[in-house]
């Protein structure tokens, strides 16, 4: 079952900056003391890639991903120097995730960790992904897991530290976005115990991504399979209960955690 977690996109996309053209019009000064001044962060250098951005973000708005990672991948190509270019591979991430492109979503997400190594998001999304499609028979399973830790661990250490927001987030939602954000990254090291059938060590960072942000559904429900996993079938039934009383859960999340719920009452009345 692949979890699909969208609020960080949500907070993403709604604080995009409109891609406008900032130069004055020809023959037209700049602003004098008492007018507007041009809003700091990226901007785009000619009218050009102010178009070409345009066909980014209405791609995206419209849930076009193929059409948006084509437009970015025009812009990436066309305008080498664009201020956009972290910003655009995050999209590209995104993108590529919504439309269920594993292999493009790592190869967008090193992309964007080679031209920011302070990319939070991309590390964490990567972290994630690696972590949810990784099986227990794969053989190349251990190398993905150290992958996993790697790019969660960094993106922790990076979250302690950051104080600002990335490039063309809204200030004001970087608080929630970085409780989601430390959480996601706890959840994916949870997902790696978990694989190495480490239970009580899933446990605990399953309990830890839940306390970073409680209103993750898919840390709670796993922490519930956890629990199961661990013969914890009191702790399995009443965490699979908090998911199942969440409003806000998505219905996979909630089926999920009564399969688990359904799984520990059998095992508990078989003891």
């Amino acid at each position: 079952m692949k979890f699909l977690n969208s609020k960080l996109a949500v907070i993403l996309f709604s604080a995009l900056p409109l891609f406008a053209q900032t130069q004055p019009p020809s023959g037209q000064t700049q602003p004098q003391s008492g007018q507007a001044q041009p809003q700091s962060g990226p901007r785009p250098k000619s009218q050009k890639e102010s178009e070409a951005l345009q066909k980014v973000l209405q791609a995206q708005q419209s849930g076009n991903w193929d059409a948006e990672i084509q437009a970015i991948n025009y812009v990436l190509e066309n305008f080498a120097d664009t201020e956009y270019k972290t910003l655009l591979l995050n999209m590209a991430v995104d993108a590529a995730q919504n439309k269920g492109d594993y292999p493009q979503t790592i190869a967008f997400g090193e992309q964007a960790v080679q031209a920011d190594p302070n990319n939070i998001t991309a590390r964490v999304t990567m972290a994630e992904d690696i972590a949810q499609h990784t099986r227990e028979n794969d053989l190349d399973k251990e190398t993905s897991l150290k992958k996993v830790e790697d790019y969660a661990n960094k993106a922790l250490d990076l979250l302690k530290n950051a104080s600002s927001p990335p490039a063309g987030m809204n200030p004001a939602a970087w608080p929630d976005t970085k409780k989601l954000l430390t959480s996601q990254c706890y959840d994916a090291l949870g997902q790696v115990a978990s694989l190495r059938k480490n239970y009580a060590a899933a446990i605990t960072q399953f309990k830890t991504a839940v306390d970073a942000d409680p209103s993750n559904s898919v840390a709670l429900a796993r922490l519930a399979k956890a629990y199961v996993d661990n013969k914890q079938y009191d702790e399995g039934i009443a965490t699979a209960d908090k998911v199942l009383a969440l409003p806000d859960a998505p219905q996979a999340v909630k089926n999920f955690a009564q399969q688990q719920k359904d799984i520990a009452t059998k095992a508990k009345a078989a003891k």
